[in-house]
């Protein structure tokens, strides 16, 4: 194998976005090394038929994993890398009220803690490569939807890592780039699936009315995503681009609807566009139905719509 090939590290090669990238990299002219942490995955790498491509034993959670994997990838590539590309990630839907705290704790440890683990132990080989740093991030590592508040918390902490990092690693010249894909076709739609009918029968029934048009919408989405979803592949030859460019840019978008809600986040005031999504994911109807029966005021009997035509000002109303 040539020692004068680019070396790429790619995380969460398993399968989906991770497994099409690195196929496409080591078709590519790049030496990779596929991050897996299955027999299932490594077999995914193994039976790809790429001379460039090599499995590497890599659960980005466990440091002592993460610290052998870069030393052996140190003694195989002296020349350092050219490039990581974070891509390992998780995330299943849920309102935040009913988000369980040790799930969250699990998606903020593999979406924002392990690329920060993985870009540390990575640098000295950066650097001794000229190397770029790649973050699969997400549409809603920007706008945060309803039903992915923990994902969205996960993906806008590893935005704002990256802003930080190409601040810092200015004086060796090392780019930091996000890659920002809409939904994206892989088996998360049959995991969001389960979890969405599993969690819907959580909501206590007192609730069902606020909440369960958001969750028969999202079910709706989630149909529709997996059949119109932009593929792993596509999302590969951003990063491919990312590679390959001189200098690449801060950020790149992938699928139509990345694109569009990045439109409306730059043009609508945030007002608008939440009631806009608001609107499409269904809280809205929610938002409609509990209006038919208006709660009790905190430490009283009297609705609120009654309160106001009592003469009450409504929050941020104008005093009298």
């Amino acid at each position: 194998m040539e020692q004068t090939q680019p070396t790429v590290l790619v995380t969460g090669a398993s399968s989906g976005i991770g497994l099409a990238t690195a196929k496409l990299l080591a078709a590519s002219g790049y030496r990779v090394f596929a991050g897996v942490r299955s027999e299932v995955g490594n077999a995914a790498i193994t039976t790809a038929g790429l001379a460039s491509l090599t499995p590497v034993w890599l659960d980005v959670t466990d440091a002592g994993q993460v610290k052998q994997a870069i030393v052996d990838i140190g003694a195989a590539a002296p020349g350092g890398l050219f490039a990581l590309v974070n891509n390992a990630g998780i995330g299943l839907p849920s309102v935040v009220e009913f988000a369980d705290i040790d799930e969250l704790r699990a998606v903020l440890e593999v979406n924002t803690i392990a690329p920060l683990r993985m870009i540390q132990a990575c640098l000295p080989l950066l650097r001794q490569g000229g190397g770029r740093i790649v973050n699969i991030s997400s549409m809603n590592g920007t706008i945060a939807l309803p039903m992915v508040g923990s994902y969205s918390a996960s993906k806008f902490a590893l935005e704002a890592l990256s802003n930080t990092l190409r601040i810092e690693l200015r004086p060796w010249k090392i780019p930091v780039t996000t890659i920002r894909p809409g939904q994206v076709g892989t088996a998360i739609f049959d995991k969001s699936r389960v979890a969405l009918q599993e969690r819907s029968q959580q909501v206590p029934p007192e609730l069902q009315r606020g909440y369960g048009p958001l969750f028969a919408q999202c079910a709706k989405f989630n149909e529709r995503g997996a059949r119109g979803a932009t593929s792993p592949e596509k999302v590969a030859k951003v990063v491919l681009k990312a590679l390959r460019a001189s200098w690449p840019r801060n950020h790149y978008l992938v699928g139509t609807d990345a694109i569009w809600l990045d439109i409306g986040h730059d043009v609508l005031p945030m007002r608008l566009l939440e009631r806009l999504i608001a609107r499409v994911s269904g809280v809205m109807k929610g938002e409609r139905s509990m209006r038919l029966q208006p709660p009790a005021l905190p430490g009283g009997s009297v609705p609120q719509d009654d309160a106001y035509r009592h003469g009450d000002r409504p929050p941020g109303g104008a005093g009298g």
